[in-house]
């Protein structure tokens, strides 16, 4: 078997997800997996320009970007735009459809290289598109997909209208990486505590006052920032403690392997609201604070989480002072139950057994 996998490096997420099936693609299947940027190989300049674009606006000019966002969202499928786009993809994804054969193409990034097919392929795979965000956006959809895994139930009933007819949808997760798989039981901290975690670029507004709120209105736990191996933030986050006076309990923690461990143990976790990160807290059954969510798919995400009741959304630091104020130990405990029940702990491997027995039955 077979399996090309399709993603962009526009954030971490979505190469997270293809990790994850590839991990279990290759251990559980023993398939021979590729997995394909196809922006970077189709051209390299103008995916690194398109990259610094996304990086720019979503930092410097997150409202530009949201409104794009919000007016691309409901777009027919076969809107011009995707046709457009798909010619900075198309020719790295048709080059490795012809060169490797895959049985399967998984696609982990919206884009509609695949609504057109090589003339030359002698086969046409199965392909899935399994998406990444809580939220529906319609440049996931196009003609040719053959299943579509979608993270709940709710994304699966926004999601058919935009699927064609010979389209089939399962709910299955946003796969993420296997340590979320298992209970873990080895102690991290002494004592209650709450996680600040700041994704993968390392950057989180408001950091100084959001931490000294945290401190003050639960302050009998301490605060462990995720900085991974953003050295920067480790110093600032330090800093701060000693301004504050409360380096004691302030951690600044640099990159670990143990991140299911420090989620499933927190008392709640504070972080942005990308689809992979609040996947894995979901996944962790920890309560969910989403402080300011980016405009677009972001901000999308963390009004649904907010609607299953695992989440609540702060918008600004007053706002945020209510939502700590309301976080008795009841309603920390209903949110972790809801938390715990839209969680997919198991997506990556859920997922690819659908992928796995569609194939098997296509191939029959």
């Amino acid at each position: 078997m077979k399996v090309l996998l399709l993603y962009g490096s526009f954030g971490d997420g979505h190469v997270q997800a293809a990790n994850a099936l590839a991990q279990v693609f290759e251990t559980r299947y023993k398939a021979e997996v590729i997995k394909l940027d196809c922006f970077r190989q189709t051209n390299p300049q103008f995916a690194r320009a398109n990259e610094w674009l996304y990086e720019t606006l979503t930092r410097y000019l997150p409202h530009v970007y949201g409104a794009s966002y919000d007016f691309t969202r409901t777009l027919s499928p076969k809107h011009p735009l995707w046709s457009l786009l798909a010619h900075f993809s198309r020719r790295a994804t048709w080059h490795a459809l012809l060169e490797h054969q895959p049985d399967i193409v998984v696609q982990l990034f919206p884009d509609h290289a695949l609504a057109r097919l090589p003339r030359f392929l002698a086969v046409k795979p199965l392909i899935v598109t399994v998406l990444t965000d809580f939220e529906i956006h319609s440049r996931w959809f196009h003609a040719n997909v053959d299943l579509y895994l979608l993270p709940t139930t709710w994304t699966l009933q926004r999601s058919t209208r935009f699927m064609s007819p010979a389209s089939t949808a399962s709910v299955a997760g946003i796969p993420i990486r296997e340590q979320f798989s298992a209970c873990r039981l080895n102690q991290v901290m002494d004592g209650a505590y709450i996680v600040l975690a700041a994704g993968g670029r390392g950057v989180f507004p408001d950091l100084s006052a959001v931490l000294k709120q945290l401190l003050q209105y639960f302050a009998t736990h301490r605060v462990v920032v995720l900085c991974g191996r953003n050295e920067r933030m480790s110093a600032v986050v330090k800093e701060i403690g000693e301004k504050l006076n409360v380096k004691e309990r302030l951690c600044a923690l640099g990159y670990t392997e143990q991140i299911a461990t420090w989620f499933q143990q927190a008392t709640f976790v504070i972080t942005k609201a990308g689809g992979i990160s609040a996947a894995e807290c979901l996944a962790s059954g920890v309560p969910l604070i989403f402080y300011k969510p980016q405009p677009g798919q972001e901000q999308k995400n963390a009004v649904a989480i907010e609607k299953m009741g695992a989440a609540r959304v702060a918008k600004n630091l007053h706002h945020l002072a209510e939502v700590l104020d309301g976080m008795t130990n009841t309603v920390l405990a209903q949110m972790r139950e809801a938390s715990i029940a839209h969680g997919h702990p198991v997506a990556a491997q859920a997922g690819a057994r659908e992928i796995v027995d569609m194939w098997k039955r296509m191939k029959r």
